[in-house]
């Protein structure tokens, strides 16, 4: 939840960083990639020496490295500053992003599907939290810049909560990192399921990033408006991501991820036609639904279908997942500076059909 909380911040106080720092929509995506860059370097830093010193101290210095750069980010007065501050935010996401889901692993091994879905499902909670919290705020009339202290304040607080935990002991690598890493690029289904998760992640940060500037576009000028439709999308995939975990015991992830895939291009597609606020929140809603499952399923169908080792399949393949994260709303930004944010849009109807293309042919890998 607080990665999250560190994640939506930028985007629901994006209007408000662009009018005192005079950013364009391409220069407001940017700050999501600027902050992925240092996301992906530290992915694979944390899954080498996690395999060699345990998940713990990595986790907790990712939070205090979150809560550093959020509040430095809050003292940014320009455009260089504020994305230096947000790199450092990266750093201590990537150290996050690398060792939650393969710790679930870790105590779930027998039914990581089904509680990956689970754990996964508090991102989008905290997506939800934070939007709650920082668009009221905002509406309220305070300055972005509190946002950014109150999400430090958070980040540094569980950092503190993780330092006194118990973690799982550490277990002894057999193989070098090295010989794990090659390992892993020459299974041909990991290049499928990176694929996936690239495309995943893309649509999920789509719409969490750019959901309010859309609404303040468009459909309504009022911060309350925005965030609300960020809490929607981010609402329905946490409860979207519960179901996932429920239907894993009905179906195949395989069918549960095609089944969203479709749903997901009927549903953006949809958006670019509407004109109503209300119209478009409920739309929202069941894109939310559509793009629940794809990130943690993925994960646990890859783990299931290649044998691997896990900590460093997960890393391998967060580092695609963040790619498409951080991709995505700097090139609907350079779309929407073209173009209108609208076209941006168009975008998201891609990334579902390419779901589409990538999990018909994993259909082929052996479980």
């Amino acid at each position: 939840m607080m990665f999250a909380i560190s994640g939506v911040v930028t985007p629901i106080c994006l209007p408000e960083i662009s009018k005192t720092l005079s950013t364009s929509f391409s220069e407001g995506g940017g700050m999501e990639t600027a902050r992925t860059v240092l996301v992906l370097l530290t992915l694979m830093v944390a899954g080498i020496c996690a395999r060699h010193w345990g998940k713990k101290i990595f986790i907790t210095y990712g939070q205090y490295f979150l809560a550093l750069g959020l509040i430095l980010t809050s003292y940014a007065d320009s455009y260089a500053l504020l994305i230096m501050a947000l790199m450092i935010t990266g750093i201590g996401g990537g150290f996050t992003e690398a060792l939650i889901n393969p710790l679930v692993v870790d105590l779930h091994a027998e039914d990581s599907g089904k509680y990956l879905n689970i754990a996964n499902a508090f991102y989008p909670i905290g997506v939800m939290a934070g939007a709650l919290i920082f668009g009221e705020l905002l509406t309220l009339g305070y300055s972005w810049r509190l946002m950014f202290r109150i999400a430090g304040i958070g980040a540094l607080i569980m950092g503190v909560l993780f330092h006194i935990s118990r973690f799982p002991t550490p277990i002894e690598a057999e193989h070098s990192s090295a010989h794990v890493i090659s390992d892993i690029l020459r299974q041909p289904g990991f290049w499928l399921f990176a694929a996936a998760i690239f495309l995943g992640a893309g649509v999920e940060s789509s719409f969490t990033f750019w959901s309010r500037s859309y609404v303040e576009t468009y459909l309504a000028d009022v911060p309350r408006a925005g965030a609300i439709a960020v809490v929607i999308f981010a609402g329905t995939m946490a409860v979207g991501r519960l179901l996932s975990a429920r239907l894993s015991e009905f179906m195949s992830l395989r069918t549960l991820m095609m089944r969203s895939a479709i749903l997901g291009v009927l549903v953006s597609s949809a958006i670019l036609f509407t004109n109503s606020l209300i119209a478009f929140y409920i739309l929202l809603a069941l894109a939310g639904f559509a793009a629940a499952c794809f990130w943690p399923t993925i994960l646990a169908e890859a783990d299931a279908c290649l044998s691997v080792d896990t900590t460093m399949l997960f890393v391998m393949l967060a580092c695609f997942g963040i790619a498409g994260f951080g991709l995505t709303p700097w090139i609907m930004g350079v779309m929407g500076d073209s173009a209108g944010l609208k076209a941006g849009f168009l975008v998201i109807p891609g990334l579902f059909i390419g779901l589409i293309l990538v999990l018909t042919l994993e259909r082929r890998i052996p479980n």
